[in-house]
């Protein structure tokens, strides 16, 4: 069954938060196979001008994933991950992410359309600091079904 229009323009505030801990940072930078000495020695951080070692642009990836799905609960949005392809995304960096961070994520959904079979989401995110700093934006678009679709 087609997700109903009248969810364009809803909006969904993650009621949790996520803290940048250091030793997830360092274990991010290693999987993604990013070197930069910034991302797991808080010296070189320090002398960019930083407080703490900074997260790879990419980190706040797994947040965002948590989160998106929690609002396509809220929304009940019956498209799970499995029936979900990406098929296009963009970031927008404003500030750097780093350890000891405590992140909060508000979600909207921008559009929806039809096509193909499948409900073609465009969802669009704000990330902000603990100091209520937006530290990243971003948007993806996705088409999914639910299991009623394929029927």
């Amino acid at each position: 069954m087609a997700l109903s229009p009248d969810i364009v323009g809803m909006t969904y505030e993650y009621p949790d938060h996520y803290v940048v801990g250091r030793e997830a940072v360092r274990q991010y930078a290693v999987a993604v196979k990013n070197d930069d000495p910034a991302y797991v020695d808080e010296e070189a951080a320090r002398t960019l001008g930083h407080d703490a070692i900074l997260a790879p642009l990419t980190f706040i990836s797994v947040f965002g994933y948590h989160a998106q799905m929690a609002f396509f609960d809220h929304a009940d949005i019956t498209i799970t991950d499995e029936r979900l392809i990406q098929a296009e995304q963009g970031l927008k960096f404003l500030i750097p992410i780093k350890a000891g961070d405590v992140l909060r994520c508000r979600i909207r959904i921008d559009s929806l359309r039809r096509a193909f079979g499948a409900d073609v989401l465009t969802l669009r995110s704000w990330i902000v600091n603990q100091d209520g700093e937006t530290v990243q934006e971003d948007y993806t678009t996705m088409a999914g079904r639910t299991e009623s679709d394929e029927g």
